[in-house]
């Protein structure tokens, strides 16, 4: 077994991963080690997650991983005009969530039947269901007064990874990840972000002409509450020779009727010598509906 392999198989269970194109997104999942902090620069949004693995079955030459695992995951963003200013996108308001997520650990692949050879090293499944919470005031035109909304979004996500050693020669791992389920959203990062004036006071008789506003950020344009049906694939590529360095090729869908998208990118992620998913860092550029998108997201594992 390679040493990227074996390394691998030690730590790559279900958790939200810093394989994250420039909206956040990802179909790859793992533990670095049993908690994690992820932020996306490009989307202004952090997520702090923490695992528990069920305990496995001993083997005699080795060991099972086999077992239930959950999860939980809060994820938020800040106020923030960033990726605007920088990453020349939609400026999305603050927001704040929770993610949960019940996987099973090495459904098809087990260790105890391995040789050299086995490509399939590991693998693991779940279901992860999110619920994001923000508030924001949108103006739909001239004629309209401006109306504050509460959006309740969700997403349900199935998702499966595989780890497979391609060549035990030379080394070189992948992993596979694909998800697919549907999501709540809207169109706030397609409408114009404004800054609303409301009348407080005027000044008074006799007094220098001055007027008292109050000031709030928000968006122009027709609201609307969206469905969604995303399709997220990845594969990362960590070779041997340089196991620091993760390639990750990645795919991002929505297949709805309305607000389709279709994307795909290559990343480039720096994780430790040797320990290939403890992700710091990394970019990525993807080419979304013809248009260029770029991520750049930092990781920490404990």
């Amino acid at each position: 077994m390679s040493i990227v392999a074996a390394s691998l198989t030690a730590g790559v269970w279900a958790q939200t991963s810093a394989y994250q194109t420039a909206d956040g997104n990802t179909s790859v999942f793992l533990n670095n080690a049993k908690a994690s902090i992820v932020f996306n620069v490009s989307d202004v949004k952090f997520d702090a997650g923490y695992l528990h693995e069920g305990a496995g079955k001993a083997l005699k030459y080795g060991f099972n991983p086999k077992s239930l695992e959950y999860g939980f995951d809060v994820f938020g963003k800040p106020a923030s005009s960033l990726e605007n200013q920088v990453f020349q996108k939609g400026n999305a308001p603050p927001s704040f969530g929770v993610l949960a997520s019940l996987g099973y650990h090495s459904p098809f692949a087990d260790l105890s039947t391995q040789t050299p050879k086995t490509h399939l090293r590991d693998d693991w499944a779940l279901v992860a269901l999110s619920y994001t919470r923000s508030t924001f005031t949108t103006v739909a035109s001239a004629s309209a007064e401006p109306v504050k909304q509460f959006f309740d979004g969700f997403r349900i996500l199935p998702a499966y990874n595989v780890l497979l050693n391609l060549s035990s020669e030379t080394g070189t791992g992948v992993i596979l990840g694909a998800a697919a389920g549907v999501q709540r959203t809207n169109n706030v990062d397609e409408l114009r972000p404004v800054t609303i004036d409301t009348p407080v006071l005027q000044s008074g008789a006799g007094l220098s002409p001055f007027s008292v506003v109050n000031q709030t950020s928000g968006y122009l344009g027709a609201y609307e509450k969206l469905y969604a049906a995303p399709i997220y694939t990845d594969a990362v590529v960590i070779p041997k020779l340089a196991s620091w360095f993760d390639f990750d090729f990645f795919t991002r869908f929505n297949v709805a009727h309305v607000d389709r998208y279709e994307e795909g990118g290559l990343g480039v992620f720096i994780a430790r010598p040797e320990e290939p998913t403890k992700v710091l860092g990394g970019l990525s550029v993807g080419w979304k509906n013809g248009a260029p998108s770029y991520a750049v997201v930092c990781g920490f594992a404990f």
